[in-house]
């Protein structure tokens, strides 16, 4: 791929003219206007100039909710369309884990969104989109730079595996994802060092069928772990309004609320990440 600019990279990339695009099934060339979207400018880093971001999540594909609609993938601002359980989900882990201190917006402005597979929710084609988005992926995040870099999800973290800067692929290390993150480190083109956070996506089937189950399974140790993690915030408050929030956790061994199961899970998660993302500010 030819050197540009992100802002050039996700022009042309958007209207399908890169190279990859001739034969990716999710491209406007080859398809009828697929969803598309790009990191808020408002409450996400500025990418239309040269910079550098201190956090950067990939998603796995702009879905059918809020993003096919406005183009924007951002927290704050998908979080207020009430179907959009996942921004609202990742909402919510941001102002526990990473910036409890306020109304959940510090960092942002050093974050960066973005999507696996650029174009597109449908499944049947996800592969194949995720294949040739490989490219324009490794490009964003060569010309960001993050000190740390979120996957949710296991298309997100095989196309990490992919373009080379993760050694374990999704189904080695999904086992060990019940009581914290998979964490690895990467050298970039740069030389510099990025933390790799591999997480679930907070979309609602995910948070509900695929983590959930994992707290009926570790009750008593995540309870434990979270304990520990609300001591270690610089806002226990925030923690607790969280916990608040998603509470019904019933029995271990019933269902109870599989999304405040699955969540209490999640800020597991968040709360390493969190301190990650804390020092890396520190670090710029």
């Amino acid at each position: 791929m030819e050197r540009l600019t992100l802002k050039e990279l996700l022009g042309v990339a958007k209207e399908g003219g890169l190279a990859a695009c001739e034969r990716c099934p999710s491209s406007p060339r080859n398809t009828f206007r697929p969803a598309w979207g790009e990191s808020c400018l408002e409450h996400g880093i500025d990418w239309t100039s040269p910079t550098s971001a201190v956090s950067m999540w990939v998603f796995r594909d702009p879905a059918n909710t809020t993003p096919e609609k406005t183009g924007k993938l951002c927290s704050v601002c998908n979080s207020r369309n009430p179907t959009d359980r996942s921004a609202q989900h990742i909402f919510a882990l941001w102002r526990a884990g990473v910036a409890p201190d306020d109304e959940g917006q510090r960092y942002l402005d050093r974050h960066y969104f973005t999507n696996a597979a650029m174009h597109g929710s449908d499944i049947a084609n996800l592969k194949a989109a995720l294949r040739c988005c490989t490219a324009v992926l490794r490009g964003q995040i060569e010309a960001l730079s993050p000190g740390v870099l979120i996957t949710g999800g296991g298309e997100a973290a095989e196309s990490l595996y992919t373009i080379g800067l993760l050694k374990r692929r999704w189904h080695q290390f999904r086992n060990r994802l019940a009581t914290g993150p998979y964490s690895e480190k990467a050298e970039l083109p740069d030389h510099s060092v990025v933390q790799i956070f591999c997480t679930y996506h907070t979309s609602a089937t995910a948070v509900n069928c695929s983590v959930a189950p994992l707290y009926r399974s570790n009750r008593d140790s995540i309870e434990n772990l979270i304990a520990q993690g609300r001591e270690a915030s610089p806002n226990p408050r925030a923690v607790d309004q969280f916990l608040t929030r998603f509470h019904g956790v019933g029995d271990a061994y019933r269902k109870g609320n599989a999304e405040h199961q699955g969540m209490r899970v999640l800020l597991l998660h968040w709360l390493e990440i969190g301190e990650a993302i804390r020092q890396a500010h520190e670090r710029v």
